[in-house]
C-alpha cells in the first residue's frame, strides 16, 4: 500500500502545509485509539514537535519527513501489540486493565540490560528490616516497587543473601554519610571568591546550600546517586 505522504514520482509533491495538516489528523486519529497510553514519553514528543511545526510560516521538509517516519514506527508498533493482545483475548472493554497490558507488551520480552547492576545492588543491602523501612533508602525502594506495580512490571528475582550484622551496617552508613558530608563541604569551601552572582560553580554551591539546609538526608542520598551515575560512565564502553 503506498504511503500518502510520499507520492509517485508522477504526482505534484504536496505542500508542507498540506503534510502537515495530514500528519495532524493522523496523530488524532492515534490518539483517539489510545494511542497516547502507548508510550506517553515518545507520544508527547510527536505531539510537540506537531504543535511547534504548526507555528511555522513554512515547515522544513526535512522535519516534516523525520515526523512522518517517527510516527509512522509508533503507529506500526502501536498496531502490533494491539494486535498481539486483541488476538490473545485479553483487552477487554476495561481501559484500565486495557493499558497495563499494552504497555507490558510494548515492553523488551528479554531481560532488562540493568538486572545484573539490580541484583550486585541487592547483595550490598540488607533484608527489609522494619529499622531499614523507616529511612530514606527504604522509603525510595518502597516506591520503586510501587512504580514497578503501577506499570504491571516486577523486579527480577533476587538470590538470596546472607543478613549484614547490625554494627557493621552502622558503621558502613556513618562512614559513607560522613563521606557525603566531607564532600559537600569541600564542594562549598571551594567555590572562587570572585565569582559573580551567575557564575555557575557559585549557583550550583548555593543550591547546595540551601538543598542542605532543608533536607540533609536527601543531600547526601543526591550525592550517593550522582557517584553512581559517575561509576557507571566509566565502566560503560566508549563510543
Amino acid at each position: 500500500m503506498r504511503n500518502p505522504m510520499r507520492p509517485d514520482a508522477d504526482s505534484p509533491s504536496p505542500s508542507p502545509s498540506a503534510t502537515l495538516e495530514a500528519l495532524t489528523e493522523r496523530l488524532e486519529a492515534l490518539q483517539e485509539q489510545g494511542g497516547e497510553h502507548f508510550d506517553p514519553v515518545r507520544f508527547s514528543f510527536l505531539a510537540s514537535l506537531t504543535q511547534r511545526l504548526a507555528t511555522l510560516p513554512a515547515p522544513p521538509a526535512g522535519t516534516l519527513s523525520k515526523l512522518d517516519n517517527q510516527l509512522s514506527e509508533y503507529q506500526s508498533a502501536f498496531s502490533q501489540a494491539k494486535a498481539t493482545l486483541d488476538a490473545a483475548g485479553e483487552a477487554g472493554d476495561d481501559p484500565a486493565q486495557f493499558r497495563p497490558r499494552l504497555r507490558r507488551a510494548s515492553q523488551p520480552a528479554g531481560p532488562s540490560p540493568f538486572a545484573p547492576l539490580h541484583r550486585a545492588y541487592s547483595l550490598m543491602t540488607t533484608d527489609d528490616s522494619p529499622e531499614e523501612n523507616n529511612t530514606l533508602a527504604g522509603l525510595l525502594k518502597q516506591q520503586e516497587k510501587q512504580v514497578l506495580a503501577d506499570n504491571g512490571a516486577s523486579a527480577p528475582p533476587l538470590p538470596p543473601k546472607q543478613r549484614e550484622l547490625n554494627a557493621l551496617r552502622q558503621l558502613r552508613s556513618q562512614r559513607q554519610a560522613q563521606q557525603a558530608r566531607q564532600r559537600i563541604d569541600d564542594a562549598i569551601t571551594q567555590t572562587p571568591s570572585d565569582a559573580g552572582p551567575l557564575n555557575s560553580h557559585r549557583m550550583v554551591t548555593r543550591a547546595i546550600e540551601t538543598l542542605r539546609e532543608l533536607s540533609p538526608a536527601y543531600l547526601e542520598h543526591f550525592v550517593n546517586y550522582l557517584d553512581t551515575l559517575m561509576s557507571l560512565e566509566k565502566i560503560a564502553p566508549k563510543r
